[in-house]
């Protein structure tokens, strides 16, 4: 596995560990029992053969349902550090490895069993100790998996929560689209994407993750919307959404911050200023552009009010747009593209 594979890769490929040790134990229990023998009056050695081709099928089975669960559940120091970020939010890391270790280790126990009760068979001088021994692996068999259920409850949440997260590709140029909640920051993504953006649940808050894609020349540059993450002071904050927006650190190489200068929204332009303070705190080694909504309802004074206060508090400009009425949309697709040639001439030199 190498950071080049895309999230959704790593985790599709995982194996889901079980609810309950009782359907990995049933599922083996059901391959012994399709071996069936063609006659009870064959000879001892036929019936030692056919018990332990019921171990081996039973144990095939188990062993690799075991090691798929523990190899295929993604290894966090091979994960880019976004997602690294966002797994020690939603999984206590300690806990899982600790119960893939126990998962990968109990495929040799069984293994080992196996190999003894097999031997046994082998060694057997009459029909009931045959039978004895093949009871006693699927005893012993039972008794550690049923020692893992709490293991296995532990992975599948992780895992589970895994396949919830966002399926972002932290490798290419990202523009991540800020500001107060109903500015229009999905409406301005898409605006601006060619593709209908996919929207996917995340589990830091109630809301979606929006993700478009634009082309600048030949390079693809992801957009992203944080509808509950970078809509408010982080004052406001509890501790997984500080921690979700520190992990946004590892994918934003431009911020589009949005202002509604008509205060529509329901939020003052007072508030929306101290979003993009504390925005900007968190974010200081990544270049912004301002860029105020619904200028297509938006007065006279609503534009002199946000332009007076970008250039006053924050010495810059605002680009003004609607994203509904596609209004100056080439200004701000122009800046992105600026941007990802000043990025690209940058790892050049």
């Amino acid at each position: 596995m190498t950071l080049r594979k895309s999230f959704s890769t790593v985790t599709h490929r995982m194996v889901i560990a079980p609810s309950s040790y009782e359907e990995i134990f049933e599922a083996a229990v059901r391959k012994s029992q399709k071996i069936a023998a063609t006659s009870l009056y064959r000879n001892l050695g036929y019936h030692k053969k056919v018990e332990i081709r019921r171990i081996e099928s039973a144990n095939r089975y188990v062993v690799k349902r075991l090691k798929d669960i523990a190899l295929t559940t993604p290894f966090l120091k091979e994960l880019h550090p976004f997602y690294k970020e966002l797994l020690s939010v939603l999984i206590d890391i300690d806990s899982l490895k600790k119960s893939v270790s126990r998962i990968y280790r109990a495929s040799s126990i069984v293994n080992k069993i196996s190999r003894e009760c097999i031997r046994k068979v082998r060694q057997s001088k009459d029909h009931n100790s045959i039978i004895k021994h093949r009871r006693s692996y699927f005893g012993r068999l039972k008794s550690i998996l049923k020692k893992l259920d709490k293991d296995f409850k532990v992975v599948r949440k992780a895992q589970l929560d895994m396949l919830k997260l966002p399926d972002v590709r932290p490798e290419i140029f990202t523009v991540v689209v800020a500001g107060p909640p109903n500015v229009g920051k999905s409406s301005l993504i898409r605006a601006i994407t060619k593709a209908k953006p996919e929207v996917r649940e995340y589990p830091f808050t109630t809301k979606s993750l929006t993700v478009g894609h634009i082309k600048v020349n030949s390079t693809i540059v992801q957009v992203l919307d944080t509808p509950g993450l970078l809509d408010r002071p982080l004052s406001e904050r509890n501790k997984i959404e500080l921690q979700a927006i520190l992990a946004l650190k590892h994918l934003a190489d431009l911020i589009i911050f949005m202002f509604d200068p008509t205060e529509t929204c329901g939020f003052p332009l007072s508030y929306q200023k101290n979003v993009l303070s504390e925005v900007l705190n968190s974010f200081r080694n990544v270049p912004f552009i301002y860029v105020a909504n619904k200028v297509d309802v938006a007065s006279k004074n609503h534009i002199q009010r946000i332009q007076e206060i970008i250039s006053r508090d924050f010495s810059s400009n605002i680009v003004l747009i609607s994203a509904k009425e596609r209004i100056n949309l080439e200004e701000v697709l122009k800046l992105i593209e600026k941007h990802v040639k000043e990025k690209e001439q940058h790892q050049s030199s």
